[in-house]
């Protein structure tokens, strides 16, 4: 007896896809770092510190056109219906019964389903990965200047999308590198990806290299055995783990075909190794492999369509998993008043809360780029900005200068629980903690530069006081002693991460004047006695009353503290 209903139509599933993305992207609330790249996209360039502008352009797409969340994430959807679509031509267009064993392993995949509406920047990774993987195929089959052309173009837009990029590209074509290399395609692919993708290093040459000095060092943490055990659950449940065992015999049951699988398969295999060791030098995050997705949907299809009795029981894995994800998709959609447990990044009604206390008033949060950019979208455009010390990271808002304009202003501040400041008053964002005072007459300090009239000892011991002379230059003007006082430190920055940090007084001037040097210390360099002994490198830097000193304002100088003899 023939079936009821009608055939599959590809047509038909990609809508459905699109349509589902819509109706998310439009109701659920956003993560932090989407209004991060929200604020990207205010300000196009060819580079940001955490990210190539792939995301920032896909943002664009919708942000000044469409309402709230729908408009922030329409190109990512639209990327996501795009990388869908791709995926469907690299797994040979199947139709019938292969289509829906295809549209079910993709509906199995937690990474496309996330960044099918999710605007991060593994959005266009994806799609740029899928495109990658078809023009690879293409060269592999036929190694022409025209194919090789094009492979390079979608190799810059990797590189342009996130740099994981460089890695999906290294192992991909590793194993069939001694053919590519004969091939004068090959080097039109590889020169001509370099050619596109000049602006961004040319970028991040101009702004010395922030993405650089960020990812290879700033990253970096003291081993712990958590990172290796985190990384690996977080694997097998980015991946389906209902489908592992599928992932292994697919790997195990046969060889590779031809070139093209060979490459697949290292790729996946590869990516999934180098992260593994990277978990030497610090924590990983679950999503840094969501573009092994792509390879590993056209390995399990092709090997499920080579064993036909593994079909049965994948379709119903895959259909179990994509229940799963659709379950968890609609409690994000969900009204806050039809759930038992606080909303997952449901921000906007702190936001609220906060925009009434500030009363016009620029917010300016301490080292929080997610909650600035938080507030500053839900609020409805009310100015929010931050500032930086040495117990964050540096960000996209260290770069831009867009909080001079507060210079002299009363603003409200907006600073972590540990803030040591007299009249400020508790508030709660979300899960964070913070401590809210008004400052009149603020002080922009985070653009000085300091640097000392010649290196610091070697050796500094406790109890011995070395001398030092440090200068300050700033390109706009600062009260030192202003409603809220900036202070000199001294900063210890220690191999595992911590520092230690004391004042530095009195200090030889009360202000410093805009692109005037002025001499700001001239004294004792007293190391504390809980500074812990070892080679550290030692900085100087100003900060607020009550805060940290801020980030990256001196060259760092390598030194030895040690016990006075």
């Amino acid at each position: 007896m023939q079936s009821s209903f009608p055939p599959l139509r590809p047509r038909w599933l990609l809508l459905a896809w699109l349509v589902l993305n819509l109706v998310q992207a439009a109701l659920s609330p956003l993560d932090p770092d989407e209004t991060y790249y929200w604020m990207y996209a205010g300000a196009l360039d060819w580079g940001y510190f955490d990210h190539p502008p792939a995301v920032a352009v896909l943002v664009g797409l919708g942000r000044d056109w469409l309402p709230g969340s729908l408009g922030l994430r329409l190109g990512h959807v639209l990327a996501g219906t795009a990388t869908v679509a791709a995926l469907y031509r690299l797994l040979g267009r199947p139709t019938g019964s292969p289509l829906l064993l295809a549209a079910l392993l993709i509906l199995a995949q937690p990474m496309l389903q996330v960044y099918g509406f999710i605007a991060t920047p593994d959005g266009p990774l994806l799609l740029f990965t899928t495109l990658y993987l078809l023009a690879y195929r293409r060269f592999l089959r036929e190694p022409t200047l025209a194919a090789g052309a094009v492979w390079g173009l979608t190799m810059a837009g990797l590189m342009y999308s996130k740099y994981h990029g460089a890695i999906v590209i290294f192992f991909s074509v590793l194993p069939n590198l001694s053919f590519l290399l004969r091939r004068p395609g090959a080097w039109v692919a590889a020169l001509g990806g370099i050619l596109l993708f000049f602006p961004h290093i040319y970028w991040q040459y101009a702004n010395d290299n922030p993405s650089l000095r960020y990812h290879f060092s700033g990253r970096n943490a003291p081993y712990r055995l958590s990172f290796t055990l985190q990384y690996i659950g977080n694997q097998l449940l980015v991946f389906s783990p209902l489908l592992l065992y599928h992932y292994w015999r697919t790997f195990t049951v046969s060889r590779a075909a031809d070139s093209f699988e060979r490459g697949c398969r290292w790729l996946v295999l590869g990516v999934l190794l180098f992260f593994l060791l990277f978990t030497a030098k610090g924590r990983t995050e679950a999503h840094w492999t969501a573009a092994l997705a792509v390879p590993l949907v056209y390995l399990v299809f092709r090997e499920a369509t080579r064993h036909p009795a593994w079909q049965p029981a994948l379709r119903r894995l895959c259909l179990a998993t994509a229940i799963l994800l659709l379950g968890a998709r609609l409690l994000l959609i969900a009204p806050r008043e039809w759930l038992p447990f606080a909303k997952p990044f449901d921000n906007a009604p702190w936001v609220e809360d906060l925009r009434d206390r500030a009363a016009g008033l620029p917010v300016i949060f301490e080292n929080t780029y997610r909650l600035a950019s938080l507030y500053q979208f839900y609020s409805g455009g009310e100015p929010g900005f931050t500032l930086t010390d040495v117990d964050y990271r540096p960000n996209q808002y260290d770069l831009w200068r867009g909080d001079t304009t507060l210079r002299g202003d009363t603003v409200l501040l907006a600073g972590q629980a540990n803030w040591e400041m007299p009249g400020t008053t508790p508030f709660r964002a979300g899960r964070v903690s913070l401590l809210l005072r008004e400052v009149p007459d603020f002080q922009v300090a985070r653009l000085a530069r300091l640097r000392t009239q010649s290196p610091p000892p070697d050796v500094l011991r406790y109890g011995t006081d070395a001398e030092v002379t440090v200068y300050a230059r700033s390109p706009v003007p600062v009260k030192l002693r202003a409603a809220l006082p900036v202070w000199l430190y001294a900063v210890l920055h220690y191999s595992d991460g911590s520092v230690v940090f004391w004042r530095l007084r009195p200090l030889a001037t009360e202000r410093l004047p805009a692109g005037e040097e002025r001499r700001l210390y001239r004294g004792p360099l007293a190391v504390p006695r809980d500074a812990p002994a070892g080679e550290v490198s030692l900085s100087f830097a100003l900060g607020y009353r009550g805060m940290p000193p801020l980030v990256a304002q001196s060259e760092p100088s390598k030194v030895t503290v040690r016990a006075r003899r």
